[in-house]
Order: structure tokens, then C-alpha cells, then sequence
């Protein structure tokens, strides 16, 4: 294993289950409680359960009582671009790489199971599902170094592998720079989607100027370009075009998004998109 995926998985183990940061990772929204009875809070009850409007009645403090939680289906899916190799910082890949980490140990110290997927415009490699730590230094070295380069995501292809392979409602967190066309509605309807755009400030707002040669890291085809402020202006404009559409795809169908940058602290960033 290379020492970027040794630093990635020690610092996303100490993240997650030192629990100085909060529980904000292990306690993924879903279907994972069944509601059973209101009965008089006693110490040691867990106070985000107090039922406030039974309380507000004056017969002395309620709490929920459910029955024991359903363990969640927790899919991490690794969505393959070219353009993942790039990042001022660090590379764009690294980043997602450290998300797939902390959501995988997060799972399993929730006592749920997790499997990843890695996809492009097919599957490349797919994980069981387990609830064995074990899984995740290879979710890990599999992130660091699967080639990204020349490969671009059919988004609708992995809503119909998703489709394919899911049997069960599932809590589907996927991690990519979310960059081309983006449909999801075949799988957000009956899954819980969260989008995890990792982004380079820089391809966000290119403050360059000369005489470029620029490859394509989807094709791998390259030109000749000159970036001065003019161009630098039309491509940021064609970029909040694209990531406002995408924000009112996403808004329609419910799905969960949030932007986590190659210059951002992962871990603090990742339990703010999850809190909501």
C-alpha cells in the first residue's frame, strides 16, 4: 500500500472513532429506527428522542421509544473521471479517496454494512457488502490507484447498474466532481442519494494567462488554448451554469449535495453536508 493511502486511512480512523468531532457520520439519516411508544424520560435517555409536543401537554417529560435499529444497505460509489486527476492542492482523487474512507468506517462503526462500487460508464470493481473493517484499506488503495485517466461517468448507466444490482432501499452517497450531463431520477425515487462534488478552487475560478497546452483528462485529446481574464470569465460563467442546473436536478428529486474542495479539511466538511 503507498503512503498516501496509509496517511489517508490512519487520519480517517482517528477521525471517526475518536468522536471528538461529533456523531454527525454515524448517524445517517434513513429508515433505520422503528418508532414504538412514548413512555416518561428517565436519566440516562437519550435527549435527542424527548418528544416535545407530549411534554408541552404538562404530564412531565416524554421521550420516543424505538425498537431496535435496522441495520442500513450503505452503498459508497466512486464515480470515475479524468477529471479527477487534477488538484492544486492535493489531487481531486486523494480527496474522494479520504470520503470513501470516512463514510465506509463510519458505516461499520454504526454497525450497518457497506459496499462500494467503482464506476465510470460500467462498473470497474465492486465490493461486498460487509460490516468487517477489513474492507476499507482496500476500498482505499483501490481509490488511490485505479487509473482515472481517458474515463468519463454515464451517469444514466449507473442508475441502471444501481437499478440492476440494489434490491433494497439504500442510502447511496456518491463521490465525484459531478462534471458532464447528470440525470439520477431513476434511482432517487426510491433511495436516499447524497452527492459529494469534490472540486479544485482553481477549476472553479482559473486565474491564468498565457499560452497553454491543454489535454482532456476524459478523451486524453489536447490544443493549443490562450487563458487571459476574457476566457477565464466565459469558462467560470460555463461552469455556475452547469452547477446551477445540477443544483435544481438535485433539489427536484431530494438528493443530498455539498461541494468539499482539495484545500478543505475533509473530515469537518463531510459531517457539515451530512448534519444538513
Amino acid at each position: 500500500m503507498n503512503q498516501v493511502a496509509k496517511e489517508i486511512l490512519l487520519r480517517a480512523k482517528k477521525d471517526v472513532f475518536s468522536g471528538n468531532l461529533g456523531e454527525y457520520l454515524t448517524t445517517f439519516k434513513g429508515d433505520g429506527l422503528d418508532f414504538r411508544e412514548i413512555r416518561e424520560y428517565t436519566h440516562g435517555d437519550d435527549i435527542r428522542r424527548i418528544n416535545w409536543r407530549a411534554t408541552a401537554k404538562g404530564a412531565g417529560l416524554k421521550t420516543n421509544v424505538f425498537n431496535e435499529e435496522r441495520e442500513l444497505n450503505i452503498v459508497v460509489a466512486f464515480m470515475l473521471s479524468g477529471s479527477l486527476n487534477f488538484g492544486t492542492v492535493k489531487l481531486k482523487q486523494e480527496v474522494a479517496a479520504e470520503i470513501a474512507a470516512l463514510l465506509s468506517y463510519s458505516a461499520i462503526k454504526g454497525n450497518n454494512r457497506v459496499q462500494a462500487q467503482f464506476f465510470s460508464n460500467n462498473s470497474e470493481k465492486f465490493f461486498e457488502p460487509t460490516k468487517s473493517d477489513s474492507i476499507v484499506p482496500r476500498i482505499v488503495e483501490e481509490a488511490i490507484e485505479i487509473e482515472v485517466l481517458g474515463k468519463e461517468v454515464d451517469y444514466r448507466a449507473f442508475c441502471d447498474f444501481v437499478n440492476g444490482v440494489v434490491r433494497k432501499k439504500s442510502l447511496i452517497f456518491m463521490v465525484g466532481d459531478f462534471y458532464g450531463e447528470v440525470d439520477l431520477s431513476q434511482i432517487a425515487h426510491k433511495n436516499e442519494i447524497y452527492a459529494l462534488i469534490v472540486r479544485d478552487r482553481l477549476e472553479e475560478y482559473p486565474l491564468l494567462n498565457g499560452e497553454f497546452s491543454l489535454v482532456d483528462p476524459n478523451t486524453l485529446g489536447s490544443s493549443e488554448m490562450t487563458l487571459n481574464k476574457g476566457v477565464a470569465k466565459a469558462y467560470q460563467k460555463l461552469i455556475e451554469e452547469h452547477d446551477h442546473k445540477l443544483q435544481e436536478h438535485f433539489l427536484e428529486h431530494q438528493i443530498v449535495s455539498g461541494k468539499i474542495y482539495t484545500d478543505e479539511e475533509v473530515y469537518l466538511r463531510l459531517s457539515e453536508i451530512i448534519k444538513g
